[in-house]
């Protein structure tokens, strides 16, 4: 028997825990890299990253494609036969250094692995009758049905890209499909006070990291060609922090001054809550809320290793909160949303996600929004922000706080003017390349 790739061979792991659990992707890959992770290279590491996050991406796109080349349905495979075949047309169509050859024959040897001879022949079978180019795969016509098209070709939900259609017309839709299945560029933060930034790139240079301008967004390093993150002592110490730029708007819409006392809502796993601390370098406490606890420990360790002593994490609801009303100057509101925004580095939230998730997302956020502008007092500063674009988690929500909160809309500062939309009305496009798609309103609460 051939021995199997560990690679792909933990990557199986991964996608179970995904598709048969349900556990975040990152979560998954996570508990993988601890267990396995030590016996691999450091570039193999990377290609398990990318291996398994690419068969999320691609999952729907490899089960149309299989289900024409098997003579069975896809459901009555062994789930481990399946996550085999999707990672091969997943690597035949969109890995550039994997030949078609080494697809088929490591993926027949994962199969004799985890199951039998038989499934390996299977699996050969099957791989070999694929379209040898994307472009030869029998998509529907994009004019004629351009619904079943874009799902199809850019493996996204049905409703999804229905949902998109109606909200900005069949072009716009499909450049966005596009869009979120094109990988997410990877940006670190540097902690200003904790690191210079010259020092940082000089250390990125030696560990193999290209480090490309990016003026627009202060602070922020747009890396390329990644080395081994684990290798950057910067990125161990809490100096550094991966992070897109995007993410740091609701901090900066919040504008922190020295003095406040100020709520972080839904604050694990803390990015915007160290964003927060950044922003404002004099005194001041800032209440670090979460219901979860594993999250609100994630938070913890990272203050412990940053030695941030300005934030205080709390285990809490932010529906029932336990704090008095009208006690903060200011309240942050990253709330709990559909993540659209975000799907090009989350790919996994294609699977998770429904469209009756979209209407109970927003009425959470309408609780929480209610909560907030209750504990922030007279005169005081509500922000609001998700990383999504659905009108039901963003205008709605904004047209409720102004009728129902005594909340009003207010402009922030003026290096946020690029992304606004309205008065205190801020979005990034889901279009734009660099950033993840983020909206997010700033309110002054009434008298």
């Amino acid at each position: 028997m051939s021995k199997v790739d560990p690679v792909r061979d933990a990557a199986i792991d991964v996608l179970t825990r995904v598709w048969d659990r349900g556990v975040h992707l990152d979560v998954s890959l996570d508990i993988t890299l601890r267990r396995r992770g030590a016996a691999l290279s450091a570039r193999g590491r990377r290609f398990l990253t990318h291996l398994c996050y690419q068969s999320c991406r691609w999952r729907r796109l490899a089960d149309y494609v299989l289900s024409s080349a098997c003579e069975q349905p896809l459901d009555r495979l062994p789930l481990a036969v399946l996550i085999i075949l999707r990672m091969a047309v997943t690597q035949m169509y969109f890995s550039e250094t994997v030949h078609r050859a080494a697809a088929v024959s490591t993926s027949v040897d994962l199969a004799r692995k985890r199951g039998h001879a038989g499934l390996a022949r299977l699996v050969n079978a099957v791989l070999r009758r694929i379209p040898d180019q994307l472009e030869d795969v029998p998509f529907p016509d994009p004019t004629s049905n351009a619904l079943e098209y874009l799902r199809l070709r850019w493996s996204l939900p049905r409703w999804l890209v229905r949902l998109w259609i109606g909200q900005y017309g069949p072009d716009t839709a499909a450049a966005l499909c596009e869009q979120v299945n094109r990988e997410s560029p990877l940006f670190l933060r540097v902690r200003p006070r904790a690191a210079e930034q010259d020092a940082v790139i000089r250390q990125l240079g030696r560990h193999g990291f290209q480090v490309i301008s990016c003026p627009e967004y202060p602070g922020f390093l747009r890396v390329g060609a990644a080395g081994d993150l684990g290798s950057l002592a910067a990125l161990r110490s809490g100096a550094v922090r991966v992070q897109n730029p995007a993410s740091a708007l609701p901090p900066r819409l919040l504008d922190p001054q020295p003095g406040e006392r100020i709520l972080d809502l839904c604050a694990a796993p803390g990015t915007k809550t160290l964003e927060i601390c950044d922003l404002c370098g004099a005194p001041m406490s800032i209440m670090a809320a979460d219901p979860d606890a594993g999250r609100l420990n994630r938070l913890i360790a990272t203050l412990e290793i940053t030695g941030e002593k300005r934030v205080f994490p709390v285990l809490a609801d932010g529906l029932r909160p336990p704090f008095s009303p009208g006690s903060f100057d200011a309240v942050l509101v990253d709330a709990p949303c559909s993540g659209l925004g975000t799907l090009r580095h989350n790919p996994d939230i294609r699977d998770r996600l429904r469209p009756e998730d979209i209407d109970r997302l927003a009425a959470l956020q309408r609780d929480l929004l209610r909560s907030a502008a209750s504990l922030c007092k007279n005169g005081g500063r509500v922000v609001y922000s998700v990383c999504t674009f659905t009108p039901q988690e963003t205008r709605d929500i904004t047209a409720f706080a102004v009728s129902e909160l005594r909340l009003e809309p207010e402009s922030g500062p003026e290096s946020l003017e690029p992304w606004k939309i309205k008065t205190g009305q801020y979005q990034t496009s889901p279009l734009d390349e660099a950033l993840d798609g983020f909206y997010l309103t700033r309110f002054r609460k009434r008298c």
